[in-house]
């Protein structure tokens, strides 16, 4: 019985690190999600072809198009990733759209988006 505790806790905490997915407090999300119950079409136009997936919509599936941007640079000192000096970011958008073209859901995942993702180019991506 403890066994299986001790391992739900810790898949829990595995779960719990890494990415901040959907993070409400980031405006690259914010920016993602202003989308909802538009035309897919229209944010292709705004945010240009998927670079990491794109899946169109059939009766048996809902479309996918996904924009991913990452990035990471080694800090100065022994090239460790853990340095305080490394800068990395992930930006993922993933917008799930149906058969009628309209978006019903955005997810994403952002690490440090504010360093490619400035007020004037988030402003472009918001619809």
């Amino acid at each position: 019985m403890y066994r299986y505790l001790i391992l739900a806790l810790a898949l829990g905490g595995c779960a719990s690190t890494g990415f901040d997915s959907d993070d409400d407090e980031t405006a690259f999300h914010k920016a993602a999600v202003s989308w909802v119950g538009s035309p897919v079409d229209e944010m292709l136009a705004r945010w240009g072809e998927p670079n990491n997936l794109h899946v169109k919509a059939s009766e048996e599936r809902a479309g996918l198009a996904r924009w991913r941007a990452t990035n990471f640079h080694a800090g100065l000192g022994n090239g460790n990733a853990s340095n305080a000096g490394a800068r990395h970011y992930t930006c993922i958008a993933e917008a799930r759209y149906d058969l009628s073209g309209l978006i019903t859901k955005v997810d994403t995942v952002s690490i440090n988006c504010n360093k490619i993702y400035d007020e004037e180019r988030l402003a472009q991506l918001t619809r």
